[in-house]
């Protein structure tokens, strides 16, 4: 809802590799993961946006034995092709395939565009965790609180939460995907993350 009238929302197009949703109501193109509206009569305001949980079938029945698990029977070709080369997001090398290159700027090339970690975004600040660098568990001090970040014991997922409660808005997503949105974002840890890099810049 906004503004008390109910909108709807599907995939309207590709900025910087990453995908724009468009509402039907007013045409306007959104950011998907800040939730602000980026082009059309609505540019300027923005969504109420949260956290969406990247998982493994067995991780989520192991903290919810009872949970119900729904598989779609009606993807479209498309969708069955792109699952396919994606089969394996977790730790995969992952692969851009040319009409999303085409949309992208310059890039920030301080990580290679393709390495996974955890972007956190809280009270205007940004960072991304390279998964890399999370190893066995790592707690970074942020304004005054400490957030420990971790890989899930079962699905292999980089989470953070605070040491006094509670989780930041966090998404796991790969290096051009996060620093595109979030740009001049930090990396932890500062001074330099000390990656491996490839010729390519997409390892």
């Amino acid at each position: 809802m906004l503004d008390g009238t109910l909108h709807h929302f599907s995939a309207g197009g590709l900025y910087n590799g990453l995908v724009l949703l468009i509402d039907d109501e007013t045409q306007t193109y959104w950011d998907h993961i800040t939730g602000a509206a980026l082009h059309g009569p609505l540019a300027g305001r923005r969504l109420v946006t949260w956290s969406v949980a990247v998982t493994t079938v067995a991780a989520a029945l192991k903290d919810s034995p009872d949970i119900t698990v729904s598989l779609s029977g009606k993807m479209p070709l498309r969708a069955r092709l792109f699952s396919l080369l994606h089969r394996r997001t977790i730790g995969a090398r992952g692969f851009l395939p040319p009409p999303f290159l085409v949309t992208m700027g310059k890039a920030d090339d301080r990580l290679p565009r393709m390495a996974q970690g955890l972007g956190v975004a809280e009270a205007g600040t940004a960072r991304f965790y390279p998964a890399a660098a999370i190893g066995t568990g790592i707690q970074d001090s942020w304004d005054g609180r400490i957030l420990r970040v971790a890989f899930g014991p079962v699905d292999g997922v980089p989470f953070a939460g605070w040491e006094d409660g509670g989780r930041p808005f966090q998404i796991f997503t790969r290096w051009y995907g996060f620093s595109y949105t979030f740009p001049g974002c930090e990396i932890f840890p500062r001074g330099g993350p000390g990656l491996p890099r490839d010729s390519s810049g997409s390892s």
